[in-house]
């Protein structure tokens, strides 16, 4: 019976390998994640980017309208209404207050076209990015899932013949083997090697090994971790 416990924990330790192993993502494919994460990034910034310069320009595009038209009007006001010095001279201050402005705005709005053709490039060079991108995580993703599923079911396939070993066990034996393990961090059986415990490699009284050369039940315990020893 000890025997057939200590092939049992084998089994567990494959076990939760296959478990440990599901959960574990590929290099490859955590470093295409990684790297569709920060593309997904940099195109976030872009857009923001992008979506606050135009507002930038619409605004000063809507102010450098607004002041081309105050400037027609206030050329054809000076050709009907100026007809002395005096008024010829404030409408042409006006005048000039105006062109001023609209040179300010249209130096303004210099740079602003000059960053929004950078940003379209930009994001353009973000979507070749991701197009080459895409079909390898594509194609990574589908390899992880094929990985996974095998693993799944060479698990169940482990689990079943666990299942039916466990049978020829004496369920309280089971019951103690499960809780050793649980608090033994998989290690429930272990056998004597050179006169020690396996699992905490203390050395054993020869009666405990005698004992334990006899697989009589109750099972003997290691008397410093508390594992169960068996006698290979």
């Amino acid at each position: 019976m000890l025997e057939t416990l200590y092939v049992i924990q084998q089994m567990d330790l494959e076990l939760d390998r296959l478990k440990s192993d599901e959960t574990r993502i590929p290099g490859d494919l955590a470093s295409a994640r990684t790297e569709q994460e920060d593309l997904n990034e940099k195109m976030d910034q872009c857009r923001s980017r992008q979506q606050e310069t135009r507002r930038e320009i619409q605004l000063n595009e809507l102010e450098l309208e607004d002041y081309r038209q105050k400037l027609g009007r206030a050329r054809e006001e000076q050709q009907k209404n100026a007809f002395d010095a005096r008024t010829q001279v404030q409408y042409e201050n006006q005048i000039q207050q105006l062109s001023d402005r609209v040179s300010e705005i249209e130096e303004t709005l210099t740079p602003l076209y000059s960053r929004a053709e950078s940003l379209k490039d930009e994001w353009n060079g973000l979507e070749e990015q991701e197009e080459k991108l895409a079909p390898r995580l594509v194609e990574l993703e589908a390899m992880d899932e094929s990985r996974i599923q095998a693993l799944r079911d060479e698990y169940n396939e482990k689990l079943t013949k666990r299942t039916d070993l466990m049978k020829s066990i004496d369920s309280r034996q089971v019951k103690e083997y499960e809780m050793i393990r649980k608090a033994r961090k998989g290690l429930a059986v272990v056998a004597i090697q050179n006169s020690r415990c396996s699992g905490c490699n203390v050395q054993l009284p020869v009666t405990i090994q005698q004992q334990a050369k006899a697989k009589k039940v109750p099972a003997v315990k290691c008397p410093s971790c508390g594992r169960i020893l068996v006698h290979l």
